[in-house]
């Protein structure tokens, strides 16, 4: 049986390193499941180097793996990272570019978002990986120099007026999601 694949924004890794159950409940329980049958090659877990950038030493507070990179070692296998060449790259700018409204309200969408939102994009219709979802946390609380975000979880929401832009289209087709294991093992 082919593994089911799947893209994660840098938000699932730092909730799991940083171990933070009282902000995601059992979604931490659900990636370290992923992370296994990953390694077990249940699962393939596709990510953007950007996140290299994001997980900083400071941000992985409670973490028992050290360094981001120390914790992509122990998953070398399990975690494929994707470089931004300049197709994605071109593609995250067509996405920033768009104008996104809701309920009379305008938001941008932050340049590391729209870079993760390409690479899944680009893995899925130039690459063909069956991405099951992009799994992320992202509900636009986010705040850039520009203001707030649109989130990525409900982007479409955001999207009514350039509904029929086909960059828009690219986005609104994109499954996005919360991190939620297929099927979860029961807590013991």
């Amino acid at each position: 049986m082919a593994p089911i694949e799947v893209y994660w924004d840098t938000c699932v890794f730092t909730a799991f390193l940083n171990n933070e159950i009282a902000a995601y409940g059992n979604y931490i329980s659900h990636i370290e499941q992923y992370l296994e049958e990953a390694k077990a090659g249940k699962f393939k877990i596709y990510c953007s180097t950007i996140t290299l950038a994001e997980i900083t030493r400071g941000s992985m507070r409670n973490s028992s793996f050290g360094t981001f990179e120390e914790f992509l070692e122990d998953y070398s296998a399990a975690i494929i990272q994707i470089t931004p060449d300049p197709n994605i790259m071109s593609l995250a700018g067509a996405l920033r570019s768009l104008q996104y409204t809701k309920d009379n309200g305008k938001r941008k969408l932050l340049t590391p978002d729209a870079i993760h939102l390409a690479s899944a994009i680009y893995l899925k219709d130039e690459f063909k990986v069956p991405l099951a979802a992009l799994h992320t946390f992202d509900d636009g609380k986010s705040k850039g120099p520009e203001g707030k975000s649109i989130p990525i979880l409900s982007a479409e929401t955001w999207c009514g007026a350039i509904a029929n832009d086909p960059t828009a289209k690219r986005l609104i087709n994109l499954i996005r999601s919360k991190p939620e294991h297929p099927t979860p093992r029961l807590p013991l």
